[in-house]
């Protein structure tokens, strides 16, 4: 036994009448093939019943056929049983009761207000929830078009059930079971899930940047579904969006116990020209205008998920419904980006929680920002019109789909624009081709004219079949397929054509929209109202045939084209340029002075969504900027030029650049001049004031100044970044500084052919710079930072030397190769004077290998030339000084000669250094017996300090290439002292001959040798300091230094009195020199 109540449902379940069907139109056959209307209305009524039963849309509870429903249930209605216009009652899951009417009418005759006003008037009960007309026809008495308390279900709404409707249907006449196929997500809305989902348990608000046609409904649908939310809002722009988006949610939802109320307070949803203007008797739902609806919609028992669906105009109603505190657990913001800037006010309502209390918050779009290229701000940049770049509105932006990813995943098909040139002349000779003369000053004619050659051109050579056209109105749009010789048939005589306006009745406009989807060839006009909320995949070109101003519709009627369809590869994007071509111009003259609003605005559109297109411009404006010439053949991987064939080649080249001209960013073209200087000089740091380009300096220090003020987006402080641009301004100055010295060391190498300067005394402040240089290469000093590889590669360019002390053992190496080459050995103690500096060299060399301190690399080369690591026995000198000794010996009975002021003072230093050598391995073992037959104590270290500190000097100077060692030296921290000490003692008398020539040899300088590097000395000294304690604030009494911290104060007096010079000042500013006194300084 049948599900079915009507009478005569099982006479029709029985002759398999309802079996097989795929279609409405198959079934409207089927009924309008029975014999007589009583037939005809028992197979719909039957037909309207199982509809009423299975359709998920309805919330139909129970559906009876007037014969069938209870006797309390028409009581309560104040109904009869009898057939007066009510031909059922079906109740809602909510309990609501609704009193139904169904009418057949072969060849859907438009109904008349005569046929349904009983209907309307036996149902006018206050108890009845909704009254319902379920009919084949698509058109009513306009009287019923905003009538509250009821909905109607067309031919057109029933046009639209699948086959799987269909099923359903048979299923549930046949009392049998069907389940019917619903979509799962693809790859891509998984990775949107698995990114959203987490996202809204960490935050309240979460943005998803979804391309047009990549599925942003259904990545919602499943988010509510894996939510735990028992109450959803759902906003959208449209009464014709939320139609769409209800429709498709109720076909697709696995959640089995859903109930939702639409909302919507206005008669009519309109927004500009040409939107769709839907009517509430359009719908096939029930339209709530009243918070107390919403009210008792949200009160009413119900064990399932409540649902709903508003316009963003409409929000206020749901919000006045809410008690205080009271929430939506989650709210679904369709096409967010309407929500944004100053045209978002109106839609704006639901974002703040003061208005609307929502718990979480989720934002689709795929526009979530735009700017108009037009319109520049005062940094030359395009203005910003809307952008939903605020996490504090629209929460983090979660997961990001673009259109040109999309495409490289096919999930859309990829794109290309076309800009067709269309001449004065074209259009002339087109209409005398027709038979036809152009009015002269009739501007209208002659545009329409040239956008249908431009579309019959483009339809020829890239093989469109399915054409939507946008115009600026509906009239331009309408005439542009209308019948005659201003139609677009004229040109395209294969194809069909169609025109929709949102003024159209929705029964109307979708009865279009199917025949256009039935043709094979096609093109349909219209203003605007095509932008949003069609499907037809089908479709492979758009073409905008006049000048527009809304970007964003731009974009989503360029989403049309892109849409997935079997043998569709691309889609095409038509724009075609109109030039007036005066008397004796060539063509490309009428370029140059010709109107590219339209073609600045899609390709700045698409730009904003398209980051291959956005970077094609990008690199344009760098290159642009650099002055090195610019590239536009990259435009060809988006756009393509239509043309006079004769100069299409330089069209397509003029046309290109000054679309990329207009469209690049001043800040792409700043930062390709800033490239430029980098490629240059090495670094981004621009001196203010230079003279080539000051302006490029302005430009740099604005970029510091927009970054402070977080007006500089992420992408370009990226990229910034990645050229190594320093945000610091003091470190700037640094580097500008840096760059003085450096073109100094250049001038420097120009005149010497080397960057080589001196070390020596007195030294300059290129050598002082060029010293901190080689401290500085990979780490901090003397408080400058680090130097970057840029200004490493800068100096190595010049063949800088970064290891001195390197080059100056591998000079005395080569000296020592040329002794060998001259005497045969190594020996240079048996040949040279005292005070040769090779000598030295070479008892360094042994000195430092007995102390464990020769560099491995160094041994192994010495080793290769033979070099002798214990001095030669014979050696005329020791021989002298041994004669002396044994004289000495013979005289005072012992070997221990002192030290001091004496005629033996020479003797004595000579005896010091035996030991020193005898410690250090350097004593041959025969020497060793000779002096200790004399009693020679090896030990004694009476005066041993002095020895072990010019041991150390010897080292000092070995390294650093002088002997003038600071206080605080901190490797040595005595060796300072020693040789300020040094200097005093021979300045008194009290240093002996022997230690002053011992000195000497070493080449000390003495005090009066020295005076003019006091001051270096004492920033040598504040430098070491600095190192140490990673500060300059030396206390005045500082016990390890006393005359630092005077010095210091000094410092401070003579800049207060104008003393000092700029270039003390800048290098003391350089390592943080502190102007002020501290009074405490804790960090010693």
């Amino acid at each position: 036994m049948p599900k079915a109540l009507h009478p005569k449902a099982a006479a029709f379940v029985s002759q398999n009448f309802f079996v097989g069907l795929t279609s409405f139109a198959e079934l409207e056959n089927r009924i309008a093939a029975l014999p007589d209307n009583q037939s005809r209305g028992d197979a719909f009524e039957v037909f309207a019943e199982a509809y009423l039963s299975t359709q998920r849309r309805h919330e139909a509870a129970h559906v009876w056929p007037l014969n069938a429903v209870p006797s309390a249930v028409l009581q309560r209605l104040n109904l009869g049983s009898k057939d007066y216009g009510i031909d059922g009652v079906f109740q809602t899951q909510l309990g609501q009761l609704n009193a139904y009417q169904v009418k057949f009418r072969t060849d859907r005759p438009a109904l008349t207000w005569r046929e349904l006003s009983t209907f309307m008037g036996l149902a006018d009960s206050p108890q009845i929830g909704s009254r319902v007309l379920i009919t084949n026809c698509d058109d009513l008495a306009s009287v019923l078009n905003n009538r509250q308390g009821f909905f109607c279900i067309r031919g057109s709404d029933l046009d639209e059930l699948e086959a799987d409707d269909f099923r359903a249907i048979e299923a549930w006449l046949a009392d049998s079971a069907f389940t019917a196929r619903r979509k799962t997500p693809k790859q891509h809305q998984q990775e949107a899930l698995a990114a959203l989902l987490p996202a809204l348990e960490q935050h309240d608000r979460v943005s998803a940047i979804m391309a047009c046609g990549t599925g942003k409904t259904l990545v919602a649908l499943w988010v509510v579904e894996q939510m735990q939310a028992d109450r959803v809002l759902v906003l959208v722009p449209s009464l014709a969006l939320l139609r769409q988006l209800l429709h498709e949610w109720l076909r697709e939802t696995s959640l089995p116990n859903l109930a939702y109320l639409c909302v919507c307070s206005d008669k009519t949803v309109t927004d500009g020209v040409d939107s769709i203007s839907t009517a509430q008797s359009d719908l096939d739902f029930p339209v709530s205008t009243d918070a107390a609806n919403v009210r008792g919609f949200l009160d009413a028992p119900f064990a399932g998920r409540k649902i709903v669906l508003s316009t963003y105009q409409s929000a206020d109603v749901v919000g006045k419904a809410l008690r205080e505190g009271e929430a939506f657990d989650l709210a679904i913001f369709d096409e967010a980006h309407k929500t944004a800037g100053r045209e978002g006010r109106n839609y704006a309502f639901a974002l703040d929680d003061a208005n609307l209390l929502i718990r979480k918050r989720l934002f689709f779009t795929a526009t979530p920002r735009h700017y108009n290229p037009q319109q520049k701000d005062s940094e030359g940049e395009a203005q910003l019109v809307f952008s939903m770049d605020k996490p504090e509105v629209y929460g983090p932006q979660a997961y990001r789909l673009t259109f040109s990813e999309a495409a490289r995943q096919d999930i859309i098909c990829g794109y290309k624009v076309i800009i067709s040139v269309i001449t004065s002349d074209m259009v002339t000779n087109e209409l005398l081709s027709k038979g036809e003369v152009m009015v002269q000053g009739d501007a209208v004619r002659a545009r329409q004219v040239a956008n249908q050659i431009a579309l019959r051109d483009a339809i020829e050579k890239y093989g469109a079949k399915k054409i939507f056209t946008f115009h600026k109105t509906i009239g331009s749009a309408a005439s542009f397929v209308a019948k005659g010789s201003e139609g677009i048939r004229t040109h395209l005589p294969d194809f069909e054509t169609f025109h929709v306006s949102g003024k159209m009745a929705t029964a109307q406009r979708e009865r279009e929209m199917r025949d256009f989807r039935a043709a094979a060839r096609a093109v349909m006009s219209n203003a605007r109202c095509l932008t949003e909320g069609v499907d037809v995949p089908a479709v492979d070109m758009v073409a905008f045939l006049s000048p527009r101003r809304s970007r964003v519709d731009i974009v989503q009627a360029a989403g049309r084209a892109m849409r997935r369809a079997d043998g569709k590869t691309v889609g095409y994007v038509l724009v075609p340029l109109y030039v007036e071509q005066a008397a004796g111009e060539t063509v490309e003259e009428a370029v140059s002075r010709s109107e590219f609003t339209e073609v600045w605005d899609v390709l700045n559109s698409l730009q904003e969504q398209d980051d291959v297109l956005a970077e094609i411009i990008r690199q344009f404006g760098e290159q642009k900027g650099s002055g090195k010439g610019h590239d536009d053949s990259r435009m060809s991987e988006r756009v393509d030029f239509g043309g006079p064939r004769l100069s299409l080649e330089t069209l397509r080249a003029s046309v290109a650049t000054r679309c990329l001209d207009s469209l690049c960013s001043s800040w792409d073209v700043w930062f390709g001049k800033l490239k430029a200087f980098k490629e240059r000089f090495g670094h981004c740091n621009v001196e203010t004031g230079w003279e080539e380009d000051p302006a490029l300096a302005s430009w740099v220090s604005a970029q510091r100044t927009r970054r402070n003020k977080g007006q500089l987006s992420p992408e370009r402080v990226q990229l910034l970044e990645e050229l190594g641009f320093v945000w610091d301004f003091q470190t700037q100055k640094s580097q500008e500084t840096w760059i003085k010295w450096y073109r100094e060391l250049e001038s420097y190498t120009r005149e010497h052919g080397h960057p080589h300067v001196p070390q020596s005394r007195p030294k300059t402040k290129l050598a002082n710079w060029v010293m901190i240089q080689r401290g500085c290469r990979d780490k901090s000093c003397y408080g400058n930072p680090p130097l970057t590889k840029e200004q490493i590669e800068l100096l190595d360019r010049l063949g800088f030397r970064w290891n001195v002390h390197e080059e100056k053992w591998q000079e005395q190496l080569e000296q020592l190769k040329l002794f060998k080459e001259q005497n045969g050995h190594c020996n240079v103690e048996l040949m040279a004077d005292d005070g040769d500096k090779l000598l030295v060299w070479v008892n360094n060399q042994r000195s430092m290998l007995a102390q464990g301190k020769l560099d491995e690399g160094r041994k192994e080369k010495l080793d290769a030339l033979g070099f002798s690591w214990v001095a030669e026995f014979y050696d005329p000198k020791w021989e002298k000084m041994y004669d002396r000794l044994k004289n000495y010996h013979s005289e005072h009975g012992d070997a221990d000669v002192p030290d001091g002021r004496t005629e033996n003072h020479q003797l004595a230093t000579w005896v010091i250094n035996q030991r020193q050598r005898r410690k250090k391995g350097l004593v041959p073992d025969e020497q060793i017996q000779r002096l200790d037959a004399l009693g020679f104590t090896w030990q004694h270290r009476e005066r041993g300090a002095w020895e072990d500190r010019y041991q150390e000097l010897i080292e000092f100077k070995e390294k650093n290439g002088h002997c003038n060692v600071p206080f605080g030296y901190k490797e040595v921290p005595k060796l300072g002292a020693f040789v300020n000490n040094s200097r005093t003692q021979k300045a008194d008398g009290r240093l002996s001959q022997e230690r002053i020539e011992l000195l000497e040899q070493i080449g000390f300088q003495w005090a009066g040798e020295v005076i003019t590097d006091k001051w270096e000395d004492r920033y040598l000294q504040l430098l070491y300091f600095k190192e140490e304690h990673g500060h300059c604030k030396v206390p005045y009494n500082y016990p390890d230094n006393p005359q630092l911290g005077k010095w210091i104060s000094n410092q401070r007096q003579k800049r207060k009195q104008n003393k000092l010079t700029p270039e003390r000042e800048r290098l003391l500013d350089e390592i943080g020199f502190l102007w002020s006194a501290i009074p405490e300084c804790d960090e010693l």
